[in-house]
């Protein structure tokens, strides 16, 4: 911005200061890459050429490397330890540039050439390195009156451009033999047609270059960094500026470009590069491109570029300022000292001064006499600069625009850090460009470098011709896009960046088919409908590319639709002819974009040129019917407005018809009456335009008096058979007029009978089928009630042959006793077949002893009484079956009852332990071993058992033959429970259970009453419970003892009984005492005390 003069660019990537993530100058070829808060980046899409194999994708494939950070130390202009400039801004493959650099002192240095771009984070890619021998040059001095700084330096190194270095910004690392490094700067341009450009904006470096910033003898065209003399400016500042000279201090000083173009290489866009020089020179070549792209700091144009991106944007092309202070102020070129075109910027800020006056003065554009303000190109006015940090982008109007598509953002939503350190504005005092709509898409507050309060916006306009212009209105827009150097990449920001290339390439997304249609048209008569494919805003979409299609309400013959189409710049004009009178639509659809948009049309009929006659059904001799007249066009409908007038005739001489008659809306409906059976026409003609006319045929018919049904005398159940019905005249002829309808009934309504449906007749007659299934006389009915006409006859239904065999009876059986059932031999519809001849041979489920069944049985007439006898009570069955026919079978089921009981049947599960209760069952049983439920006697229960403290339950009577119980057993062993009828004797049973001792209660010690001295005897030990049994599950451990109180007695040891003992245990020769006269010796149980006894043994003298 040339009005203020404060201080130079905001941050000199070159200067000094830390790397990108806190690396160190010693670590800036080996760290590894910087790539924070890019994981938000979306994903590649239609907006991102990344899945095509372009040239900028396979680019960023190859190895990258970050060693093109300056680092330190850094030449500065003071000493010149390194510096150097090339001869030309740009060069393509094949052209040679010239590097003129100074060592102070005279040293050798490196040349490194890095191309910038994403290269997986690490920003460049080393093209190539060599070795050169520097000189000191002949120090730079400015001209005395324009203050112009350009060096007459010798040429260091002349660079080819090899073929395969693909066009992009490329760095030169200068670095001499003492480690001072500085950086310089060119373009590889390729000129191809790529979507995107990129103008790299070399002029405004030279504005601010004051090289040699040294305090004394640098000059930029900025006061404020300028020294020495003052010029023909009346200030220290100079009015031109030459290429020839390096970059003050570091040299290449554009941050926010780099993170840019991290970002566009990163995401795949095909892009080629120039610079703004280039665009000067062939300002033509920006209409081969989609999109031109000015981005950072862009601030200084001349005329041919002003013009060249005007014209391009109106022939177009899409322009995006992802920048600040764009246009600023105009420029003019001149040629090098040595006649190079275009070496040296003219800018002398000050019309007053400056010898060329009119359109190229070099002023700033909005101001005279150029008159040609930089909104009217861009959309937005520079309105402050802040060197205080940047401020939060705050975001509008954002429901509406496609821009903000999958970014989630709301009005009032903020990106921290994205707004400076210039700013642009729309400014009301300026004129907009034409447009179509424009968009103020951001409202960012700010306070600028002198304390004023100011608003910072993002704006988007779309010019006449169709292209998209966008401003992001602040220099550091790139900062959310890629986060290497300030770590503010926004996820929010890339979408909205990736939505506008989208634009860019293939035209805003599609919101709507806008369509044109007039609300009325005549059947039959194209008319025009206009389609637009317009964004959210309403706007057509210059680059839509896809394919309208077309459909209508009408789908008659004759309706014309437009094929599937393109269109041009979004629009497009079709014809349409419809021929539906009616209400009508009209659609417009793309199946790709998902968009439909139905437009209504009233579609009125073209004039008529016939009449149609219709009425329903056939009329009868005599009797006067109703017909319709419309007056139609030749697509059928109506033409309500018809006033002509209609006659009529008939071919039926005598008929009586309507007098002339005019229509009503077109319609008209009329009576007439006919005398002749047989085919008939009437006849309406138009009486003024014969042409118009239209015919009604007619099948007259008779009268019909009765109607002759004839059937065969017999049929057989399921088989069909003819139904001839023929309609007669009162005098016995074939009514062949008769247009009645027949209905038939019959007395069989069995399911699977057939008859006709309600049918007409042929001149008078019809045959028809019907299947009756009821064996038996049965009858069919024809009848025509609107015409009292009804016929009934009969026919004899035989059964078919047998399907199966029915078994039944009405007998409750008792086993063992004979009951009768019968058995019929039926067709499928349940008709007993009287000539089935079949054998049946008989089975049951109850296949026991005393099951007795009939013998293969032939049957009469299909049909037989017959006896069984079954013995398993329960649900039972007899099936019979033919003996040839396995399919022609049968099956009786019954519930057989049990006979009278003739035994009891005692059962238990249990081993019943002495003294304890235990329960057994006792079932009623008859002979066949059936349950008596119906069994009411009572049961006296006795045992072998007789012993104290037995419990046997009281005499009993069972619960439907069935009875628990519970009884209680004191002897060991087996015994037995026995049950019997107190009134039968013969009915009774026994229960044999084996009774187990309880627990050991009582200890029995054996032994010998005497024993002699010394001499080992035997003793034995016995356990029983308290009802006297062995104890034969005692497992307890006995201990012996002895009143003998020499230690040369012997005693069983401790013992434990084993199941081998079953409660008893003998100690052969266990025991020795040898003290007279008389010795105790005693068992016990080690657990339980109570279990315990002694003997006394009288010891004798050996």
């Amino acid at each position: 911005m040339t009005q203020i003069v404060l201080a130079p660019l905001l941050i000199i990537l070159l200067a000094s200061g830390p790397l990108p993530g806190g690396a160190s100058a010693a670590l800036a070829a080996t760290t590894a890459p910087q790539t924070p808060s890019l994981a938000l980046l979306p994903a590649p899409g239609p907006a991102s050429p990344a899945a095509v194999n372009n040239p900028i994708v396979t680019e960023n494939q190859q190895p990258g490397t970050n060693a093109w950070l300056l680092g330190s130390p850094r030449a500065d202009d003071t000493a010149n330890q390194m510096k150097g400039y090339w001869s030309a801004v740009s060069a393509k493959a094949g052209d040679t540039i010239t590097l003129y650099a100074t060592t102070n002192p005279a040293q050798s240095f490196t040349l490194d050439i890095y191309r910038m771009g994403w290269y997986q984070g690490w920003g460049g890619r080393l093209r190539l390195t060599t070795s050169l021998t520097g000189i000191s040059q002949t120090p730079c001095t400015p001209d005395a009156t324009t203050g112009m700084i350009a060096c007459n330096w010798t040429g260091s190194y002349s660079l080819t451009i090899p073929n395969d270095w693909l066009s992009g910004v490329y760095l030169g690392l200068l670095t001499n033999a003492a480690g001072f490094r500085n950086n310089t700067i060119f373009v590889v341009r390729d000129d191809r047609p790529a979507p995107f450009l990129y103008q790299q904006s070399i002029n405004t470096d030279q504005a601010y270059n004051n090289y040699p910033s040294d305090g004394t003898t640098g000059k930029s065209l900025y006061t404020f960094n300028s020294f020495g003399a003052n010029t023909i400016s009346s200030q220290t500042r100079a009015v031109k500026v030459s290429f020839d000279r390096p970059y003050s201090q570091g040299g290449f000083d554009q941050v926010d470009e780099i993170e840019f173009l991290r970002w566009i290489e990163r995401m795949g866009y095909d892009v080629t590069y120039q610079t703004d020089v280039d665009t000067h020179a062939n300002p033509g070549g920006l209409r081969n491109h989609k999109a031109v792209l000015s981005v950072g700091h862009d601030e200084y144009w001349s005329k041919e570029m002003r013009d060249g991106f005007e014209g391009a944007r109106d022939g177009g092309v899409n322009l995006a300022f992802f920048a600040a202070d764009t246009s600023e102020v105009q420029v003019r070129y001149e040629a090098s000292a040595a006649g190079v075109a275009n070496r040296v910027i003219v800018c002398y800020k000050d019309a007053s001064i400056d010898p060329v006056q009119g359109p190229t003065t070099t002023v700033q554009w909005r101001m005279p006499p150029v008159n040609r303000p930089e909104q009217l190109m861009t959309g937005v006015t520079i309105t402050g600069l802040s060197y205080s940090g940047n401020y939060p982008l705050v975001v509008m109007n954002t429901s509406p625009h496609w821009i903000y598509a999958n970014t989630n953002f709301k009005d009032g939503d903020s990106v921290a850090g994205l707004v400076g350190y210039e700013m642009d504005k729309v400014d009301s005092a300026y004129a907009l460009p034409a447009w179509q709509s424009h968009t103020i898409l951001s409202q960012s507050p700010f306070t600028d470098a002198n304390g004023s309060s100011g608003i910072s916006n993002s704006h988007i306009y779309l010019a006449p011709s169709g292209a998209w212009v966008w401003a992001s209105g602040t220099i550091a827009w790139s900062r959310g896009l890629d986060g290497y150097w300030y770590q503010r990449a926004d996820a929010r920001i890339q979408q909205m960046t990736a939505n506008l290339f989208n634009a860019f390439l293939n035209g805003a997304p599609l919101d709507t088919l806008f369509m044109t249609v007039p609300t009325t048209a005549i059947a039959g008569q194209p008319f025009t409908i206009d389609v637009t494919a317009a964004d959210s805003l309403g706007n057509p979409i210059a680059q839509y590319g896809g394919t309208a299609h077309f459909s209508s309400s009408d789908t008659a013959s004759g309706t014309q639709l437009p094929p599937d189409s393109k269109l041009t710049k979004g629009q497009g004009s079709f014809s349409v002819t419809l021929t539906t009178a009616g209400p009508q639509t009209i659609t417009v659809s793309d199946a790709a974009a998902s968009k439909t948009t139905t437009v209504p049309i009233t579609v009125s009929a073209a004039p008529a040129s016939r009449f149609a006659l219709a009425t329903s059904g056939n009329p009868t001799v005599g009797t006067s019917f109703t017909f319709t007249v419309a007056a139609q066009d030749q697509y059928g409908n109506t033409d309500t407005g018809y006033a002509g007038t209609v006659h009529f005739t008939s071919s039926d001489t005598s008929a009586v018809l309507p007098a002339n008659a005019t229509l009503t809306n077109g319609q008209g409906s009329f009576s007439a009456t006919l005398t002749k059976a047989g085919a008939q026409t009437i006849v309406a003609t138009d009486t003024a335009t014969a042409a118009i006319t239209g015919t009604l045929a007619l099948n007259v018919h008779g009268t019909a008096g009765s109607l002759d049904v004839a059937v065969p005398a017999t049929a057989r159940a399921g088989q069909a058979f003819s139904v001839a019905v023929t309609a007669r005249n009162s005098d016995g002829t074939i009514a062949t007029g008769y247009t009645g309808t027949v209905h038939f009934t019959s007395s069989d309504t069995a399911t699977g009978v057939v008859l006709p449906p309600d049918s007409t007749l042929t001149s008078g007659q019809g045959t028809f089928s019907a299947t009756l299934v009821k064996a038996g006389t049965q009858t069919i009915t024809a009848a025509d009630s609107a015409n009292a006409l009804s016929t009934t006859v009969s026919v004899a239904i035989s059964a078919a042959s047998a399907t199966k065999l029915v078994l039944a009876s009405s007998a409750s059986p008792v086993a063992g006793t004979s009951f009768g059932f019968t058995i019929k031999a039926q067709d499928q519809f349940g008709n007993t077949d009287l000539a089935y001849a079949g054998t049946v041979h008989f089975t049951s489920t109850d296949a026991a002893t005393g099951v007795a069944l009939p013998a293969d049985t032939m049957l009469s007439n299909g049909q037989a009484t017959l006896a069984a006898t079954l013995v398993r009570a329960g649900a039972q069955t007899i099936t019979g079956r033919d003996t040839v026919s396995a399919t022609i079978t049968g099956t009786l089921s019954v519930n057989v009852r049990a006979a009278a009981a003739t035994k009891l049947v005692l059962s238990s599960g249990a081993t019943p332990t002495a003294g304890a209760t235990f329960s057994f069952s006792v079932t009623a049983q008859d002979q066949f071993g059936n349950t008596d439920t119906g069994y009411a006697g009572t049961v006296h229960f006795t045992s072998s058992d007789t012993s104290a403290g037995v419990v046997l339950p009281p005499d009993s009577t069972l619960t439907s033959g069935q009875g628990t119980f519970s009884a209680t057993l004191v002897k060991a062993g087996t015994q037995t429970i026995t049950g019997r009828d107190t009134v039968t004797a013969t009915i009774t049973g026994t229960l044999s259970v084996t009774v187990r001792a309880g627990a050991a209660a009582s200890l029995t010690l054996d032994a010998p009453g005497s024993a002699k001295a010394g001499q080992a005897f035997t003793v034995s030990v016995t356990l029983k419970d308290q009802y006297g049994n062995v104890a034969t599950g005692y497992r307890g451990t006995v201990h012996f003892a002895t009143s003998d109180p020499l230690p040369t007695v012997v005693l069983p040891a401790d013992y434990t009984f084993t199941a081998a003992d079953a409660g008893t245990h003998t100690f052969t020769q266990g025991v020795t005492l040898w003290t007279i006269p008389s010795q105790t010796v005693s068992a016990t149980d080690t657990v339980n005390a109570s279990l315990t006894q002694f003997k006394w043994v009288n010891v004798n003298l050996l």
